[in-house]
């Protein structure tokens, strides 16, 4: 059981970052890690692994249970989207899906140097059609949803806001 940590006048947040591929997560958590460094874009250093019977791509949820808990008096935010994310959802303050219409989230796919996931015809049939399965099942668990088609620094303000942070630090 993880207890809140009253600091400065505050608790401190716990935030994932959700959604579909393509819709700004990386960028958004980018941003934000300018002002809290306990910040992790979950699709890099082993944080979410392939799991070998389901061939689902799968959040190493004990992994980040534990973290939660050793910096638990910290502003903590993920970013990502697996099949098992609700796992961690007790353990979060704030779920927050990022959404954006097809047509950006294909243009930011193909523009990105950081991630090749998306390029392939196969992949980009998968992104569309978890977008039509699953981005509603994500939104109906998430506190708040933002679309991506504004700036990154509007987006981040609005993030701080819903969770009761200062913007100050942009």
């Amino acid at each position: 059981m993880i207890v809140k940590k009253l600091i400065g006048g505050r608790y401190m947040v716990k935030v994932l970052l959700t959604g579909m591929s393509g819709v700004g997560k990386s960028t958004v958590l980018k941003q934000i890690s300018k002002s809290y460094s306990n910040s992790i874009d979950l699709d890099y250093d082993g944080w979410i692994h392939m799991d070998n019977l389901s061939n689902d791509r799968k959040m190493d949820t004990s992994r980040i249970i534990s973290y939660i808990q050793e910096y638990n008096d910290k502003d903590i935010f993920f970013s990502g989207t697996t099949i098992n994310q609700k796992e961690i959802y007790p353990y979060l303050d704030f779920i927050i899906t990022l959404t954006a219409p097809i047509e950006i989230m294909r243009e930011r796919i193909l523009s990105r140097e950081n991630n090749s996931f998306g390029k392939s015809n196969h992949d980009w049939e998968k992104i569309k059609n978890d977008k039509r399965d699953f981005e509603q099942l994500i939104i109906k668990s998430s506190d708040f949803v933002i679309s991506t088609e504004q700036t990154v620094n509007n987006i981040v303000v609005e993030i701080y806001s819903l969770v009761g942070l200062s913007s100050n630090h942009l």
